[in-house]
């Protein structure tokens, strides 16, 4: 009996192939605990064994991750290797390239990945050819006491909601759970490691793969749960860096910055922000350290609109921060 088939569809070309298989890539940095428990999920998969393998790209960690993963045994076949860090983006192109397989899944090292993750995968691909599938990756359980995890899945799981729909391109990508076929990776070049400053690197690689016409698919079939814990000097920084990063974005693709912003700024409370962090960015981050005092204070209460709306607020006074930092200014 012949082996069983997939159709492998690429721009303007479709020809028949052996059952398609995923590399799953996987960047870690000093994540130890959190990497093992993603790779044991991932020994849980419902996929054949021999249909995925795992890559982990060690960002140069330093906390006993390669000691621990000889020790590790595995179902499926796992390789690793060190560099020296570079970042999450030169690490994932790094995984790609070691990759043998036509399917590559990206998954952050923090993961707990549900039974029918991979075989959710490769389905989508077999059934619809050369696409972009997005997962979905909602907090574990024990993860939602901090508002700033709060925060996240709340911008995720509202974002997610329409990536299905035609578009052109989409402002909107997540990075933590997807796959692409290897011929798209390598057609817009990998991930750009020039992102690493400030992040913004899985939304770039999505809108250059968009760009390809290649359709964005959400499956909520391939499912994991984020360990996602985020410390409140860290939700600053990111909400800073996301700032920074969307005046690169919008420079590097054409993109208004309103769009990648979420909308104008046509309220008196970003004008006040603006002006402030025009005015002095030691004084506006003096005064984000105050106003972070409420978040903690929301969490200690565990009322989650409250934390909700506290996170809200000092995420959009930094991100505010980071754009004017990259020198924008309201029209």
């Amino acid at each position: 009996m012949a082996p069983p088939c997939a159709i492998l569809c690429t721009r303007g070309e479709t020809f028949a192939v052996t059952e398609l298989k995923a590399s799953i890539c996987i960047p870690a940095y000093n994540r130890r605990q959190l990497l093992l428990a993603t790779l044991h999920s991932l020994d849980e998969q419902t996929a054949a064994p021999d249909r995925y393998e795992v890559i982990v790209a060690d960002d140069g960690s330093t906390d006993g991750s390669l000691e621990a993963l000889p020790r590790l045994q595995t179902r499926y076949d796992l390789r690793w290797f060190t560099q020296a860090n570079a970042g999450p983006a030169a690490a994932s192109n790094a995984a790609a390239e070691a990759a043998r397989h036509e399917v590559l899944i990206f998954l952050d090292a923090d993961q707990i990945c549900m039974p029918e993750m991979v075989a959710a995968h490769l389905e989508i691909h077999e059934r619809q050819g050369n696409v972009f599938v997005q997962g979905l990756y909602p907090l574990a359980d024990g993860y939602r006491s901090r508002a700033g995890s709060l925060l996240y899945e709340r911008s995720l799981l509202r974002s997610l909601a329409p990536i299905d729909r035609p578009h052109a391109a989409s402002p909107h990508m997540w990075s933590a759970q997807i796959s692409v076929r290897r011929s798209a990776w390598k057609e817009v070049g990998g991930f750009d490691t020039a992102f690493r400053a400030y992040g913004g690197e899985d939304t770039d690689f999505g809108l250059r793969v968009a760009a390809l016409g290649v359709p964005f698919v959400f499956e909520p079939r391939a499912l994991s749960y984020h360990l996602h814990d985020i410390s409140y000097r860290s939700l600053r920084r990111q909400a800073f860096d996301e700032g920074r990063s969307i005046i690169r974005l919008s420079q590097k693709h054409g993109i208004p910055v309103e769009t990648l912003y979420g909308g104008r700024f046509d309220q008196w409370i970003d004008r006040l922000f603006e002006a402030g962090w025009v005015r002095s960015s030691r004084t506006m981050d003096g005064l984000g350290r105050g106003l972070t005092v409420g978040v903690m204070a929301a969490d200690a209460v565990r009322v989650r609109w409250a934390q909700l709306l506290a996170a809200r607020f000092v995420h959009r006074f930094y991100k505010i921060g980071g754009l004017v930092a990259e020198g924008y200014r309201a029209g």
